[in-house]
Formats: C-alpha cells, sequence, structure tokens
C-alpha cells in the first residue's frame, strides 16, 4: 500500500484548473490505472475533516471514533519514544514568537539548522515539573514530542498552540472539572515558561538570527493523549495478515504504524519533507517484500507539505518524482502483490488546510476487474468502478483480492 499524506486536492487556479496529482506528468501510475480500477475513500466518514492520525487509523482497520486517543502518543512512539499507563504525551513545534510570546512563524521557519541541540538542552534544562519528568523527543522537520510522566495526570486539557499566525501562545485550560485536568493544564504553563526560559537566549537561536533564520524559541504543544492500548493489525477479525512493515520519516505515521503492530524501518535520507530521498524509501518497501512480509505500507510526506505551504507546483513535481522511483521496481511485483496508491486525507494546496473531500484510491491486483481509466487523479477516481468507501472498508477490500481474508458468516 503506498500512501501519499493529503494526496487530494482541488482544483488549481495555478494550475488551470486542474489538481497537482491531475495535472503530473506520472506514466508509471497512470499505466497501472489503465490496468486496475479506482474510486474514493471517505477516511474517517463523509463530510468529516480527518487528521493523519485518525484517517490511518481508519485505513488500518479501526473506527477513530471508539478508539482514538489524541495525536500525542502517536507522535512520541514515532519519534522514540516509550511510553507507560498514565504517560501524557503531546505533539510540539519548535516556532518563532515576539517578546510579547505573539506567534510569528509556527514552524519557525521550518528550518531544522541547530533542532537537535535545542532538544538536548530542553531535556538537560527542563527535565522535571513540581516533580513530574519531562521528556522531549526530536521528530521531523521543526516538530519535536513532549511527554509528562507521573502520578494524576490527565489529558483533557488545551493546547497552547493558538493554530495560526499572529496570536499569543495559547494558556492550557482544564476542559473537565477533574482535578487532575487543572493540576496538569498548570504543570503544562509551567512548563512553557521554562521552555521560553531555556531557549530565548539559547546560543543557537543567536546563531539562527546572524544566519537570517528565524529563533526556535518557543515550542507550541497539541493534541494531549495517553498512551492507548490499540488493536494490532494481525488481530483484525477475518484477516490474515502476519507480518506488517511500514516505511515513514514521519512520527506520527511511525508512531500509528508501530502502535498497530508493523515493524517500521525509517531510511536513510528519509526526511518526511520534499527534500526526501524517494528512492531510499521505495526500496526499503522492496526489501520487506522481499522478505515476505504480508503487508508494506509505504508512505510518502512531500504530497502533504507542499498543500500546507499552498504550493501546488511543488506538490505536483514530487508526485513526478515518486513516479519516477516506484516505476524502478514495482513492475518486477505485479504478478505477486496487491497495489493501492492512495492517500489518507485531502489537503487543499490553495487554502492549506485539511478538507473533507473523498481521496482518490487506484487498486491494482491480477486477474482483477479493470475500470480502464488510464489515469489517475481525484476526477478519474469519482468515475471508478470501486465506487466510494470508507477508510476502515480499505483493509478489507485489498486482503479480498490477495485471498487473506476468511469468509463473513456461514
Amino acid at each position: 500500500m503506498i500512501g501519499f499524506d493529503g494526496l487530494g486536492d482541488r482544483p488549481s487556479a495555478v494550475l488551470g484548473g486542474k489538481t497537482p496529482l491531475e495535472d503530473a506528468k506520472k506514466p508509471f501510475i497512470d499505466w497501472l490505472a489503465s490496468l486496475g480500477a479506482q474510486g474514493v475513500i471517505d477516511p474517517v466518514s463523509p463530510g468529516v475533516i480527518p487528521g493523519s492520525d485518525t484517517a490511518h487509523l481508519a485505513i488500518f482497520g479501526l473506527d477513530p471514533f471508539k478508539v482514538y486517543p489524541g495525536r500525542g502518543p502517536f507522535e512520541a512512539i514515532g519519534a522514540g519514544a516509550e511510553l507507560n499507563p498514565g504517560d501524557i504525551a503531546f505533539r510540539g513545534n519548535f516556532a518563532t514568537v515576539d517578546e510579547k510570546f505573539v506567534v510569528i512563524d509556527r514552524r519557525a521557519g521550518r528550518s531544522e539548522y541547530g533542532l537537535d541541540k535545542l532538544v538536548d538542552s530542553l531535556n538537560k534544562g527542563v527535565g522535571e515539573i513540581e516533580g513530574y519528568k519531562v521528556e522531549f523527543y526530536r521528530a521531523a522537520e521543526h516538530r519535536l514530542a513532549v511527554v509528562l510522566r507521573g502520578v494524576g495526570l490527565s489529558d483533557r486539557i488545551g493546547d497552547t498552540d493558538p493554530g495560526v499566525e499572529g496570536e499569543r501562545v495559547r494558556v492550557s485550560a482544564p476542559l473537565d472539572n477533574d482535578p487532575s485536568s487543572k493540576r496538569t493544564a498548570d504543570l503544562v504553563n509551567k512548563l512553557t515558561e521554562e521552555i521560553s526560559r531555556v531557549l530565548r537566549e539559547h546560543g543557537v537561536n543567536k546563531e539562527r538570527v546572524e544566519m537570517g533564520l528565524r529563533p526556535a524559541n518557543i515550542v507550541l504543544l497539541r493534541g494531549a493523549g495517553k498512551m492507548p492500548r490499540l488493536r494490532k493489525i494481525y488481530e483484525l477479525e477475518r484477516i490474515h495478515i502476519e507480518r506488517a512493515g511500514a516505511v515513514s520519516a514521519t512520527a506520527l505515521i511511525k508512531g500509528v504504524t508501530k502502535l498497530l503492530g508493523f515493524h517500521v524501518v525509517h531510511p536513510p535520507g528519509a526526511t518526511g519533507g520534499l527534500n526526501t530521498d524517494v528512492h531510499a524509501k521505495v526500496r526499503a518497501a522492496v526489501e520487506m517484500l522481499d522478505r515476505g512480509y504480508d503487508l508494506v505500507y509505504l508512505h510518502f510526506k512531500g504530497t502533504d507539505t507542499a498543500s500546507h505551504d499552498r504550493k501546488p507546483r511543488e506538490k505536483r513535481s514530487f508526485i513526478e518524482k515518486c513516479d519516477s522511483a516506484l516505476s524502478e521496481v514495482l513492475r518486477d511485483f505485479m504478478d505477486r502483490a496487491v497495489i493501492a496508491i492512495t492517500g489518507d486525507h485531502t489537503t487543499s494546496s490553495t487554502i492549506g488546510q485539511h478538507t473533507s473531500d473523498p481521496v482518490p484510491l487506484l487498486v491494482y491486483s491480477e486477474g482483477m476487474f479493470q475500470d480502464m481509466l488510464g489515469r489517475f487523479s481525484e476526477r478519474t477516481a469519482r468515475l471508478g468502478a470501486i465506487g466510494r468507501i470508507r477508510g476502515s472498508d480499505l483493509i478489507y477490500l485489498l486482503t479480498d483480492l490477495a485471498e487473506r481474508q476468511e469468509k463473513f458468516g456461514a
């Protein structure tokens, strides 16, 4: 399964009314479309705007309305944390604020310069808040994960990330009347102050400013969640998957798939951005197939990055780069693998946000019915033979084609 993060899009005036996927020169994927069938997926449910976490839970067979714990634990596990029951994990962004804590740039210019050193300094300088242990884990690009450990913590607290530039860093507030929620919100607010103290005059940030880069002088926190116990991919009803592997450089996706029982690989050169080594990621996926994995998930983040930055041309170019890398190896597996190409959600490169639009899906399996549409895009996918399905239907569709599913009923 090949997942392009934020693959779906809306027609772009910059591209003459086409989407990046529709306008991309992708001869291999379009050739595959001439041999397979297309459809569209509502990752969570029609009309619901999904996050990458809830969408991935769904496409791997779970109901996110019932099991979603918040994004923080996924991000933390993907970044290398080992979480215990009761631990609270957050997603974090290195960001730039002014002296009044107004957010100037939520991603600190997307520059990674010196961020490893800043994470080390935070772990040394803010290792504890009022007896509760604090840990920081570097993730891809400007992202990091933050973990609070201790007894009596709650994930029912608000974010400090305002979500937009031009507003002050938020004061975390309890979301219910439980004393543990107030305690945790107070801890988070004190943590924000301590983070600012460590980063404000850090030598790395002085260097960044001298280089013309924005300082990474705050960490914005969001998506608090407790460590969950989720059903593994090999525990799904009627499905026979013993070994599943995932290739990703994105902490969130690594965390989700690891929790679901995948063996996760982060190849050298894979960054989770537009500059990722797509060939290294494809090679890693092929190695897993050669080693007999029943399911391999190959994740590309660059499409989503370009969309959020409102860069439809860059999104188109990234799709073209991935098509070239995929064409070099996937032909060798066409007689023995089910191949699916889709996304976890739609991200509009015009407005820079996720939308509830369904995501295009392309499936190839030797001997399946073909719809012979010939090109893969949001427009053609709406005409495809697969029709419109939910995200949680996908794993069952693919395991049926792979002859890895039991009959339901007598």
